[in-house]
């Protein structure tokens, strides 16, 4: 039986690809079992000093253990009998586990792909996400648009959707952005899947979502870090990849940790001017082109914005400043109060439940990072959030969409609460982007006029296919 010659066609220009990355595993150390600090501390020392950006660790407060994830086994093994013969670790305190395959799906099509063919509930790559925003801004020119706002140091661009209900006169703006650190992938997907949710709520009549959109602006950067993102989910990269891909020219390491590149504090205590560290701060603040970009890009809207949301893994934590020391910032009862009303509304949805607290209190220390950047430069609720699960990097796909929900909901309590107990930030914001309307140039060009040549000639291949589909249906 032979195949239409359309759909062969449909084939031809149509191909579906995955990038697979080795299984990563995962040995949780119980502190419980040990209650020795000075002996946590040698641990940490141990995994850092081999300087192996295929394994990390991290110390959980919350679950009370020292979680060491790798994708090479073998050095697993060695850090475990390391463990047990060096410092006397007991095998009872070790918990050894294989994590679940996990995919990235990359949809490369010659034709104009439908928003449906989109599937929302994968890690997709870094073109296909881009794609799609610019699909949505087609589909929905009078509520969104896409904007590049600059190019990595491999020449990726970076892209921005703005959710503007422009019929809804001047709102104050709402910044979120996803996968600073390559290896959070559950990050871009849950941005995505939000800007999905509110577009789609909207036009469906969802009395949440309307109204979210309705009162604010929402500017929405799914993937921050691009090359490093590709590079972690690419055959030759390194799924547990943290920082970004510029090459440092003084030794052989590669890439700058983008959250400690902030100009806020930067070059303080968390970062690392080691420039093989996974927490290398760059030669200085905003030194690197994605940080630059996002934050000449936050300034050019400054005394606009509301809120500024980082998404991060792991941990379920919702973190404010200040990330540089442990004391208060000099709002931190205003911070306390909406994240306990975002934590509360992310719970009510599957009972996930969220921690709450500044960064340099219940997490670590961590100068340059970009939620207390936003909050030094005028953003009064500034925010991290550490998304799911409460042990690695490598989350399932079908966690993605419940958590796009919660957050979504979050935010409905989150907005609510603050309306209600700070009015004056609402007003203040609308009267500034009031004033800034008649007079305020946009430097920024949108995805068509920097791709205009681009798209003239994937749109004149598309007609050229579309145009031998159309004679294989009449004529075969």
């Amino acid at each position: 039986m032979r195949l239409p010659l359309y759909i062969l066609l449909y084939l031809l220009v149509t191909s579906v690809t995955y990038s697979v990355t080795k299984r990563l595993e995962l040995t949780l150390v119980d502190l419980k079992k040990i209650n020795d600090e000075s002996l946590v501390k040698k641990m940490m020392y141990m995994v850092h000093s081999l300087d192996n950006p295929k394994v990390d660790i991290r110390l959980s407060k919350r679950t009370h253990s020292l979680i060491i994830e790798t994708e090479d086994p073998r050095l697993l093994s060695l850090i475990t009998y390391r463990f047990k013969t060096e410092l006397n670790i007991p095998p009872g305190a070790l918990t050894t586990r294989q994590l679940p395959e996990v995919k990235v799906k990359n949809t490369y099509r010659l034709h104009k792909r439908s928003l449906g063919e989109f599937d929302i509930t994968a890690y997709n790559s870094h073109e296909s996400v881009n794609d799609y925003l610019d699909e949505l801004s087609i589909s929905y020119p009078d509520l969104v648009t896409t904007k590049i706002i600059g190019y990595t140091h491999q020449n990726r661009p970076i892209k921005i959707l703005i959710i503007n209900n422009q019929k809804s006169g001047a709102k104050p703006k709402v910044f979120i952005d996803g996968g600073q650190h390559a290896r959070e992938w559950i990050s871009p997907a849950v941005v995505t899947h939000m800007i999905h949710q509110l577009i789609s709520g909207y036009y469906k009549g969802d009395d949440r979502l309307r109204s979210l959109v309705t009162k604010y602006e929402f500017h929405m950067l799914p993937i921050l870090n691009p090359d490093g993102y590709v590079y972690s989910y690419s055959d030759h990269g390194i799924r547990l990849w943290r920082k970004n891909m510029n090459n440092v020219t003084t030794t052989n390491c590669t890439g700058v940790d983008l959250n400690r590149n902030w100009d806020f504090h930067w070059a303080g205590r968390g970062g690392s001017r080691d420039e093989c560290s996974i927490v290398y701060q760059g030669q200085s603040a905003f030194s690197e082109k994605e940080t630059k970009a996002t934050s000449d890009y936050i300034l050019s809207y400054q005394g606009q914005w509301h809120s500024y949301f980082s998404f991060h893994s792991f941990g379920q934590l919702i973190l404010f400043p200040y990330s540089h020391t442990a004391a208060p910032n000099p709002d931190y009862e205003k911070h306390r109060s909406a994240a306990k009303s975002l934590a509360a509304g992310i719970k009510s949805v599957n009972n996930r439940r969220y921690t709450v607290g500044a960064v340099g209190m219940i997490l670590y220390e961590a100068s340059g990072s970009s939620e207390s950047w936003a909050y030094s430069i005028g953003v009064p609720y500034s925010y991290t959030l550490e998304l799911p699960d409460l042990f690695t990097f490598v989350v399932p796909t079908d966690v993605i969409e419940p958590t796009a929900n919660e957050l979504l909901q979050g935010l409905v309590e989150y907005f609510q609460l603050i309306e209600e107990e700070d009015p004056k930030v609402y007003k203040q914001l609308v009267a500034n982007v009031t004033e800034s309307l008649p007079t305020r140039e946009d430097n920024y060009q949108t995805s068509d006029s920097l791709y205009s040549s681009e798209r003239r000639n994937s749109q004149n291949i598309s007609l050229l296919l579309y145009l031998t589909m159309m004679w294989g249906i009449i004529y075969y």
